[in-house]
């Protein structure tokens, strides 16, 4: 028994009188190591001298260590600095959401805080204060409105550190903000930091210089390098750069963890977070106790107050492993998930309200849908409120793309409702799409009827008219430069910002109206998001638009998303069935019909060879003997026949040409 335990035992240690939050935090912060350049340019960005910066990013890829290195820097800030931490990723991304988090934060039992009570709680005492927002890029939405709303309105006292995967971009060209934001991107560790972090990890000399020459000083292929290695010391792994190598050390740490630690870890893969009743829900099992600890115990695991995640970087990896390797298994997981978050989204408490509609949104796979309600990336476009000076560019855009009538039209609307457009930015600040959107109540009555559009929209409304108390949005147009309302970066960015208006006004928001001159073209994009037409399209002097609109049906915003992808994952299911049953009809053999799945799930020869354990020859054979029976001569062809024929009375083999 050591002094300490025999001290202890008599009652006469001196208490640690942290909390267990401070120790784990402690802890960690003991377990970093480098970033010295990088820690002191944070602490310069914090103290900066007069007229200096007040906006420090972050930036860098996946897995780089930005937010172990914010941590550490926080962790080191003077006891006479307040410093507040928001989690990206755990708030809601509209305006209220983010002020309900800082409030809290900042010890605020307000029910409703506004802009005004935050600043005067961060300007409380004269107090220097490091404002720090931790995985920016899930802020997408609200980026327009922190730089030109919420921080103008902080006290300059209060210095604002972002870290994110995205460089400041709109930052650094908008009018009186470039001169006050500064950029920290990270690169990987030198040498000497890396070998320091994997001898802190527990490797040897030589262990350590092996396992950083092919993680090149990336700091999460570190990490898993020292796990691959440390469980088996004679693995060897070839080069590679990161972050290709992840998967490969990836695979080597799971070579070394019970198969039932990788069971878990791969039905956790398919969820945005994990608790112990998510995991009993994933796994189809009650005790789940162990599985959730042995989870919390992996490198690349992080504890958060709504649970257990998985690093974003290791976990796309390994939900797009299962789901090439496994299909049926990674889509029951998704299955499992969506029952057990579409149960709770039906009555959330208000406070958890976003969480379980974030994770609803982590489950569409859908990437025409997925990008068609959160867009991500942008090319370096931002959407801001149009300006009078942005007059000209809207004119011109949509001269360029509309008919003269139609035009017209819009030349009324630029007249009389300005306030409803928006204009994307590209990176050198042109005006680069317009977007006019307005709560239908806000607009003038007289320009909605005088506008045959408006005038759809409004016999809709009489016909199907919405409940009392809800609120409708008119998105009259959107255009982008270069691609008119077809799809591109800036029309993109369009979109998203429409996706933060509805987010804002949920619970309340029950519809949408618009236009489109070419529905067909749109089609792809906007029905299986549940838009259609209110009627027959409208002339436009010989050109015509065909209003549509969006019914967000019971639960608003939210209902519609929990809608979504439970259709997803349902008609995968049904698609699959169709596929089975077509299969039959054509008369595919056993083995015929497994490869045609994983022609549809879109496996090439070589890997359903590999997935079968036959020869690449034979995987070739299987499916020259599909084509045949199916008459196609495509893999493409055969998924669709094969399917069709899932869908008709008789099944039959399609006709051959």
């Amino acid at each position: 028994m050591d002094a300490n335990a025999g001290a202890f035992e008599q009652g006469t240690a001196v208490p640690d009188s942290r909390t267990i939050a401070e120790i784990v935090e402690a802890a960690a912060l003991s377990g970093f190591v480098g970033r010295q350049a990088e820690l002191g340019r944070i602490r310069d960005a914090i103290d900066p001298p007069a007229g200096g910066p007040l906006i420090l990013f972050i930036t860098g890829p996946g897995g780089i260590g930005k937010s172990r290195l914010l941590h550490a820097a926080l962790g080191g800030v003077d006891a006479d600095v307040a410093t507040i931490l928001l989690d990206c990723r755990e708030v809601e991304p509209t305006p209220d959401g983010c002020v309900r988090a800082l409030a809290r934060a900042l010890g605020s039992d307000s029910p409703d805080p506004d802009v005004a009570e935050v600043a005067a709680q961060l300007d409380a005492g004269g107090r220097r204060a490091v404002l720090a927002l931790d995985s920016y890029e899930r802020f997408v939405l609200l980026d327009t409105w922190l730089r030109d709303v919420f921080l103008p309105r902080l006290p300059g006292s209060v210095i604002t550190v972002i870290a994110g995967r995205d460089p400041p971009g709109p930052w650094m060209t908008s009018p009186g903000w470039s001169g006050l934001v500064t950029e920290l991107p990270l690169r990987p560790l030198p040498q000497s930091e890396s070998i320091a972090l994997l001898r802190r990890r527990g490797l040897g000399e030589l262990q350590a210089a092996r396992a950083n020459r092919f993680a090149q000083g990336h700091p999460l292929a570190l990490e898993l390098a020292a796990a691959a290695l440390l469980a088996d010391p004679d693995r060897d792994i070839a080069g590679g750069p990161p972050p290709a190598v992840i998967r490969q050390l990836l695979d080597a740490v799971l070579s070394g963890l019970p198969e039932r630690v990788i069971e878990t870890l791969e039905a956790a893969s398919t969820s945005r977070r994990v608790t112990e009743p998510v995991l009993r829900s994933l796994l189809a099992r009650s005790g789940v106790r162990a599985d959730f600890d042995a989870l919390a115990g992996l490198p690349f695991v992080e504890r958060t107050p709504e649970g257990l995640m998985i690093h974003d970087v290791v976990r796309e990896a390994l939900a797009a492993d299962l789901r090439e390797r496994d299909p049926e298994r990674h889509a029951t997981c998704r299955r499992r998930a969506w029952a057990y978050f579409e149960t709770r989204a039906r009555t959330p408490r208000p406070e958890r309200l976003w969480s379980v509609t974030a994770d609803l949104i982590y489950l569409i796979q859908n990437p025409v849908l997925r990008a068609a309600c959160f867009p991500v990336g942008s090319a370096g476009h931002h959407v801001e409120p149009a300006t009078s000076d942005d007059a000209p560019a809207i004119r011109a855009i949509i001269a360029r793309h509309e008919p003269p009538v139609a035009a017209e039209q819009l030349e009324a609307w630029v007249r009389g409702a300005f306030d409803g457009f928006s204009v994307a930015r590209g990176p050198g600040g042109d005006v680069a799409a317009v977007l006019h959107l307005a709560e239908i109540g806000d607009l003038d009555p007289a320009l909605v009827a005088s506008d045959p559009v408006g005038r759809a929209w409004m016999d809709h409304m009489a016909a199907v008219p919405p409940r009392e108390g809800d609120r409708v949005l008119a998105m009259r147009r959107w255009l982008g430069r270069d691609s008119g309302e077809l799809l591109s970066p800036a029309v993109g960015v369009c979109w998203l910002d429409v996706k933060r208006t509805y987010m804002e006004l949920r619970p309340r928001l029950s519809r949408l109206y618009s236009a489109m001159a070419d529905p067909a073209a749109l089609a792809p994009i906007f029905t299986p998001l549940g838009f259609a037409a209110t009627g027959p399209p409208v002339d436009l002097g010989g050109a015509s638009q065909q209003p549509v609109w969006l019914d967000f049906g019971e639960g608003s915003v939210d209902g519609w998303l929990r809608r979504l992808v439970g259709s997803e994952i349902t008609g995968e299911e049904a698609a699959a069935a169709e596929l089975v049953e077509g299969a039959a009809g054509a008369g595919l053999t056993p083995r015929e019909t497994e490869v045609l799945g994983l022609i549809a799930d879109g496996l090439s020869n070589r890997a359903i060879a590999a997935r079968l354990v036959i020869s690449e020859k034979t995987a070739g054979r299987h499916v020259e003997n599909i084509f045949n029976k199916l008459g196609v001569h495509t893999r493409a062809q055969a998924v669709a026949a094969a399917t069709k024929m899932g869908r008709t009375p008789d099944g039959g083999a399609a006709p051959r040409t």
